[in-house]
């Protein structure tokens, strides 16, 4: 069964941070890792304030977004993810391109859901109390406000089905945990 790991999610990050002169370059590196840290590790007041008043978000599949936009559906959106566990996902990210005013990460995306919750979407054997976690391919635009502030993000996702998730143990990371 596979484990997934948050802190994954900035190892590249970390690396970049290793040689990246640039102080404008290290702030937007700096202020992803922050926000993807309060994100996986559960804490709403540190991931909110990663970002700018009236952030937008764009979860694009196809045609449609369903990103929410404005502090208040964002925080409601952060807040749900945080209580269903599935902000504890692994996003291996293999590039990250950085330019004047946005990053773009592209990686391998795994996302778990508690199977209590495929049930209730019809998903057949899928065990209350047991995790399983959807897989694809994600590319995310984020831009950042001229003082450091995530303005949004811009997710380009595709995922295998709910009925294809498999199995998975979570390695629950705790914001703030020494790394």
């Amino acid at each position: 069964m596979k484990t997934l790991d948050s802190r994954n999610n900035w190892k590249i990050i970390d690396e970049l941070l290793e040689t990246e002169t640039n102080d404008w370059r290290r702030q937007m590196l700096c202020q992803l890792k922050e926000h993807v840290q309060a994100e996986c590790g559960g804490d709403l007041e540190a991931l909110m304030a990663t970002l700018v008043d009236e952030p937008n978000f764009h979860n694009w599949t196809a045609t449609e977004d369903s990103g929410p936009k404005g502090y208040d559906n964002l925080r409601e959106f952060y807040s749900n993810l945080i209580a269903s566990g599935s902000n504890q996902f692994e996003y291996r990210i293999e590039r990250i391109v950085i330019g004047d005013d946005t990053l773009v990460t592209e990686g391998e995306i795994k996302v778990p859901f508690q199977g209590s919750m495929l049930q209730a979407m019809g998903v057949t054997g899928a065990k209350p109390g047991v995790f399983y976690a959807t897989r694809g391919r994600t590319v995310t635009f984020w831009p950042f406000s001229r003082d450091g502030q995530i303005m949004g993000e811009d997710i380009y996702s595709m995922t295998t089905d709910f009925a294809d998730a498999e199995e998975v143990t979570l390695n629950p990371y705790t914001y703030g945990e020494d790394e």
